[in-house]
């Protein structure tokens, strides 16, 4: 299977995912080309992609964003295709890995559908907060599995839960089972 073929299989497999006010949004498999023009490619179809450092690289496939418009990335010149994210409008591009690989990715993904369950909006989070221990467990188990991840992308994810009540305390194989 090429890893286009790969992307496309988890794209298809995979559902936007909402946690109060943090959102990640993936793209359609049918529509991934178009989704790529403002990143690969401008919408006359010209390359972006120079070499130049800062700029797009031609092994980069933009597979989401999240709710601040930020592209999430996959490398394909990677065996495993690293998960990377990266902030636009700053001119050039520095991304930095949000998970090892695309398999880990889709664990994560699994993790976050199960704890977003019936804390989609900001009115249902406030009414069932995540608890730390909850949030702690999540990330835990993220950055075990994701040694090389940069964690504050997962951490500010989950930023916009203010409010604990510190009751939930459910281990966080609880939630995606």
């Amino acid at each position: 299977m090429t890893p286009l073929d790969k992307i496309k299989q988890f794209l298809t497999t995979t559902s936007d995912i909402s946690l109060g006010y943090s959102e990640i949004i993936f793209f359609d498999p049918l529509k991934l080309q178009d989704e790529q023009i403002g990143f690969s490619s401008d919408s006359e179809g010209n390359t972006l992609v120079t070499g130049n450092e800062g700029d797009w690289k031609e092994e980069w496939i933009v597979i989401a964003n999240d709710e601040m418009g930020d592209p999430i990335i996959i490398d394909t010149s990677t065996p495993q295709l690293t998960v990377l994210s990266a902030s636009h409008g700053e001119g050039a591009w520095e991304p930095f890995i949000i998970a090892d690989s695309l398999d880990n990715f889709q664990n994560i993904i699994s993790i976050l559908t199960k704890i977003s369950d019936n804390r989609a909006s900001p009115v249902d989070l406030e009414k069932n907060p995540i608890s730390n221990n909850e949030r702690q467990n999540a990330l835990n188990y993220i950055k075990q599995q994701n040694p090389h991840t940069e964690l504050s992308f997962w951490q500010d994810y989950f930023e916009n839960d203010d409010e604990d009540d510190g009751q939930s305390g459910k281990p966080w194989w609880k939630f995606w089972r």
